[in-house]
């Protein structure tokens, strides 16, 4: 049995996060961490596992699960630096956290690494709201370069300049 889970860890692993995300459909969050907390202890390196604690961490307003949600999320991120949804999950437990600077450059890298609007413009308004208004402006014209007409970046951009 025991070479069995050594040999379909892998596979072990992905049916624990499918059942933390049937758990989580049916409203059972504390069920579905832990089902994702067995899938990342099969599996150390699925970020896929990471992926699904953090966030349902992040959700959560008990600031160890915030601060747990950032440990889980930057140890996978040390194996997998480019994934974007880990950097989302760490970025809104650093919100929930009260810490928009931190928040602010992950969304940034997120959105260096995707080319995504969405994360240039949550980075310039974090950077804003934390008093950096350099990286708000660098953000929120990164934000119009992949999307010239996406309203956000717009706002954003129209605030960096009133200041």
């Amino acid at each position: 049995m025991l070479l069995a889970g050594v040999l379909f860890r892998g596979q072990v692993s992905d049916a624990l996060i499918t059942r933390g995300d049937d758990q989580l459909r049916f409203g059972d969050r504390g069920s579905a961490i832990r089902y994702y907390e067995r899938s990342l202890r099969i599996a150390p390196r699925n970020s896929t596992a990471a992926d699904r604690l953090a966030f349902t961490l992040a959700m959560q307003r008990e600031p160890r699960a915030l601060e747990r949600a950032i440990e889980i999320s930057t140890r996978a991120l040390t194996g997998e630096p480019a994934n974007l949804a880990l950097l989302a999950d760490r970025a809104f437990a650093e919100i929930r956290l009260g810490q928009p600077l931190q928040a602010a450059r992950d969304f940034a890298s997120a959105a260096a690494l995707g080319h995504d609007a969405r994360y240039a413009s949550f980075a310039a308004r974090l950077a804003r709201k934390g008093g950096n208004r350099e990286l708000a402006i660098r953000e929120a014209d990164e934000a119009l370069r992949d999307d010239p007409a996406f309203a956000p970046a717009l706002l954003e951009a129209r605030r960096g300049e009133r200041r």
